[in-house]
């Protein structure tokens, strides 16, 4: 198994993928970007996993230091004498200074401190699986509590900040407890899902996110390091963000965020806790991701073409196999049962 949170360098502030990772930052931040300068970003994210992960830990670490409390001002005389270029780590350079600007040392003391705490709640989130076929509810320790559906992995990070989660697979429903200083954010895919306190399913597919809201109102913005740079050149996905209401959803993809819709009834859509999968004009290919995390075999289709039918209808959990019959029936496909598979094609 692949390790989501590989060891830091031992000496990080020398480290060329962090030192590279802060400029980008710096670059990102002016308000003159430009356009080459954000695909040029977006490629080296994408030249390997820790360009991401190096990234994501230096805007992290920026957020923690601009919430710290101003430390007092240094002296006039030692501000305008003071050397420092940036051509050697603070520390270091402290280290140097401190017997003449014990002010130095206790800043750069308390920037390490802010950084190790940064980077220590990054690397040691609570994870939470379910089976195939297994439902779960976890209680967080804000009060909030997560239903977390078949075959579902999320990992948690709570902070005096923000209450971070990830939806690496599958589907849940979050209820959120109020705490209008702590921002609730879910990252499910290419979108990111904010709530103060508020009721909200989410469901990961293969390629796109399903954010529904049954009470209150959350933001869903983009995640556009997510996407692929041939993705963004191609597509010119609508990164921006959404606004959804109790009863509405959208649908974030490759395209980027749709517009919110109306649902009918937004409890069919979390009867999955009840053991009912409900579809609405779905394509089969999505309606079988969401029935295999319930299915005891896998179930695949012979021919990617059969993916494009639409389905409307419900699923039993104890019953996908009637449901299976009745999908042979109607749209005229065999099911071939196979040890480990049951294989769906055209007759």
């Amino acid at each position: 198994m692949t390790d989501r949170n590989p060891p830091l360098p031992s000496d990080i502030e020398r480290d060329p993928v962090h030192q590279t990772a802060a400029e980008w930052l710096v670059r990102l931040q002016n308000t003159q970007v430009s356009v080459e300068d954000v695909l040029a970003w977006q490629s080296w994210i994408h030249e390997s996993p820790r360009h991401a992960e190096a990234f994501a830990r230096v805007e992290e670490t920026s957020q923690a230091l601009r919430s710290l409390a101003s430390l007092a001002g240094a002296p006039g005389c030692d501000v305008s004498n003071d050397g420092y270029d940036g051509s050697v780590p603070l520390r270091d350079y402290a280290k140097l200074r401190a017997r003449r600007r014990p002010w130095l040392a206790l800043a750069a003391a308390i920037a390490g401190v802010a950084i190790a705490a940064v980077f220590w709640n990054n690397s040691s989130p609570s994870v939470y699986t379910t089976a195939v076929g297994e439902n779960r509810r976890v209680a967080l320790a804000d009060g909030s509590t997560i239903a977390l559906g078949g075959d579902t992995r999320v990992e948690v990070a709570l902070s005096r900040k923000v209450r971070s989660i990830e939806l690496a697979r599958g589907e849940a429903l979050f209820k959120v407890a109020k705490d209008p200083d702590r921002p609730f954010e879910v990252r499910a895919g290419a979108a990111t899902v904010i709530a103060v306190g508020t009721e909200f399913n989410v469901q990961r597919g293969s390629d796109r996110a399903i954010v529904l809201v049954t009470e209150g109102r959350v933001l869903v913005e983009p995640v556009s390091h997510f996407l692929p740079l041939s993705v963004l050149l191609e597509f010119k996905p609508k990164l921006r963000p959404v606004h959804l209401d109790a009863g509405q959803q959208t649908m974030a993809g490759i395209a980027g965020i749709e517009e919110p819709t109306r649902v009918e009834d937004p409890t069919a859509a979390t009867a999955w806790q009840t053991g009912r999968l409900a579809f609405h004009l779905q394509p089969l290919r999505y309606v079988l991701e969401d029935v295999n995390r319930y299915a005891p075999k896998r179930i695949v289709l012979g021919d990617d073409a059969l993916g494009s039918l639409v389905i409307t209808g419900t699923v039993q959990r104890e019953n996908i196999g009637g449901w299976i019959d009745s999908l042979e029936r109607a749209f005229e496909l065999q099911a071939i049962e196979e040890s480990d598979r049951i294989v769906i094609r055209g007759r």
